[in-house]
């Protein structure tokens, strides 16, 4: 039986090597900005920053399980049946390598629907990465902002990408 530290240890390793394994498919996936955009007229431009991320994770991460808490950009992926999602999330707050919450930092004022989207996708990849429900939350120069009802969102907004993605009958 693993021990806590080696359990949390390996889901933080297992979600990067999902994190590499979305960028290197050839198969379908859709980018966690670009599902949002379908909620505005927006740009997202976070996955080569992500990319970079990752490159810098790689190795040993064993101080994201062992540190009572650490903040971080974290790149999240998960593969379901229409294909990849992935993205980087602005902030995953890690406790002992638990995601405890997820945070979309903006820098302007004024919340919109395609950030609570956003915010919404990165909640649902880490939970289903790290098998707990974290805390979503966006934050803007007015302050720190929760989002209640995340997992609806989040399933929503999947919905209706996969939705968009077939062709009509």
């Amino acid at each position: 039986m693993l021990s806590d530290f080696a359990e949390r240890l390996r889901l933080v390793e297992a979600a990067l090597h999902r994190f590499q394994a979305a960028l290197e498919s050839k198969s379908g996936k859709l980018q966690v900005s670009g599902v949002s955009r379908g909620f505005t007229r927006g740009r997202g431009r976070g996955l080569a920053a992500g990319v970079e991320v990752h490159a810098k994770l790689y190795g040993d991460v064993s101080w994201i399980a062992e540190h009572e808490r650490v903040a971080l950009p974290f790149p999240l992926a998960w593969r379901f049946r229409f294909g990849w999602l992935l993205g980087v999330a602005d902030v995953v707050v890690f406790e002992r390598g638990i995601p405890r919450a997820v945070v979309e930092v903006k820098s302007y004022g004024g919340i919109r629907r395609y950030e609570r989207v956003q915010a919404s996708l990165y909640g649902l990849l880490a939970m289903l990465n790290f098998l707990a429900k974290p805390r979503v939350y966006i934050q803007t120069p007015g302050g720190l902002e929760e989002e209640p009802g995340w997992e609806e969102l989040a399933l929503e907004a999947l919905e209706r990408a996969i939705r968009s993605r077939r062709p009509a009958t």
